[in-house]
């Protein structure tokens, strides 16, 4: 190749080249004079209204009053007058068990409580004549010991006046020694009527003291057949199982022909009062106080909520499974509505219990809140032309915050919009795209 022809050659590359940085110095200006491309994020609207903080458990539906009965002994199950769910009035049948023995023993006692009552009774008669008869023989004594010394104060006199009209030479011995003989007669006849009358009395003493023995003894005997037929009664009571009060039938764990001890064979509830038992977990629990709302929701049936109140928490937690739960009670605020949402005894549930609640609370959602060294801050984006805007950050205190939200205190105001995806991308005064929101919205 001849020398012009290879400068016309380099004259061509150098005009290449010199064309391709114009374009890009081209395309770097009008770059630089467009600016970086809007970051794309999506954003809410806050809210302004009533902020809440709740404690969530699940538990169930149970009666205030519920009671497990048993028999008060064993024996074999005759009927069982109730079935699972039934509803039953207070002093209600609910079970028997068989008595033909019980039956056969209290009417044995009761023929042999007749018999003794019986015999008591002709005792006591028989007693009373015995009494009368010896108390008869004692008057006849006392009389006769009357007599007796009125014989002896008459041959006492007699025998004085012999003695005397014999001293005065007006009588003679023999006159004397027979006053002496009637008096010695007098005075023995004494002796035996004091001796009759001892034995009467001692007689009257003795038959007092084996009738009262005689007495005790068919007492004694007729209260322990009273005391006997008494029990059997009260075991014949005891067969029987009966509602303690108006109710609903939740469990029978027995059926006719079954052996039975004094284990629990069906329990009743009282449905007109119910409350729920909930667990929470410990971390949470500190939190509960006595007479904090709640609302429960039954499981059957989500779209259902019922107003309840804490009305008990468990001084002590529970293990389950490595777990510490604390088990608190929450009655019903409202009996009517329970019963329109169906709530059963049984029923699981879960709790809400509130524990925080701020009135006219800027509410933000909590992926709209970043945090840095302790200080936390939002984006708020101001409306720009089609879907674009610009995000101010603005400083931020969370007063409290849910899984959900948080309430805080801030420059802002209720239909302010904030981003909330794509944060780490964003600062302050950035352009920003996002779908639109037609104003007002919340």
């Amino acid at each position: 190749m001849s020398a012009p022809a290879r400068r016309r050659g380099r004259r061509g590359a150098w005009i290449v080249a010199l064309l391709v940085l114009a374009i890009v110095g081209s395309a770097i200006g009008w770059r630089a004079t467009r600016g970086a491309a809007p970051t794309t994020t999506l954003v809410e609207g806050i809210q302004q209204g009533a902020f809440v903080r709740e404690v969530t458990g699940t538990g169930a539906i149970e009666a205030v009053r519920e009671r497990s009965l048993a028999f008060a002994a064993g024996g074999t199950v005759a009927t069982v007058a109730v079935a699972v769910g039934d509803t039953v009035g207070a002093g209600q049948e609910l079970a028997r068990l068989d008595t033909s023995g019980i039956e056969r023993d209290a009417n044995a006692v009761r023929t042999s409580l007749s018999s003794a009552r019986a015999d008591r009774d002709r005792l006591s008669a028989q007693q009373a004549v015995d009494r009368l008869d010896t108390q008869s023989s004692v008057a006849d004594a006392e009389n006769q010991r009357v007599r007796a010394a009125r014989t002896v104060d008459d041959a006492e006199r007699d025998f004085d006046v012999a003695s005397r009209l014999f001293a005065a030479g007006a009588a003679a011995r023999d006159e004397v020694r027979a006053a002496e003989a009637a008096l010695d007669v007098a005075q023995r006849g004494l002796a035996q009527a004091d001796l009759a009358l001892q034995t009467a009395r001692t007689r009257l003493a003795n038959l007092d003291q084996l009738a009262s023995a005689q007495r005790a003894s068919a007492a004694a005997q007729v209260a322990q057949l009273e005391a006997n037929l008494a029990n059997l009664e009260a075991r014949l009571a005891d067969t029987t199982i009966a509602a303690p009060f108006a109710g609903v039938v939740t469990a029978v764990t027995v059926q006719s022909g079954d052996l039975v001890g004094t284990q629990p064979v069906v329990t009743v509830a009282d449905t007109s009062l119910l409350r729920v038992s909930a667990r929470f977990d410990e971390n949470r629990a500190s939190e509960l106080v006595i007479g904090q709302s709640a609302v429960v929701v039954p499981d059957a049936d989500t779209s259902r909520r019922l107003e309840a109140s804490v009305s008990r928490i468990s001084p002590v937690t529970v293990r389950d499974g490595g777990a510490g739960q604390v088990t608190a009670e929450l009655a019903f605020e409202s009996a009517q509505a329970l019963g329109q949402a169906f709530a059963r005894p049984g029923s699981t549930v879960t709790v809400r219990v509130q524990v925080r609640r701020i009135e006219d609370a800027l509410r933000v959602p909590l992926e709209a809140i970043t945090e840095v060294d302790g200080q936390a801050f939002v984006y708020r984006v101001e409306r720009g032309d089609g879907d674009t805007g610009v995000a101010r950050r603005v400083s931020v205190t969370v007063l409290e915050r849910n899984p959900t939200v948080a309430a805080v205190d801030a420059d802002l105001a209720p239909g302010d919009l904030i981003a909330v995806v794509n944060l780490d991308a964003l600062e302050d005064g950035a352009t920003v795209s996002f779908p639109r929101v037609p104003l007002g919205a919340p």
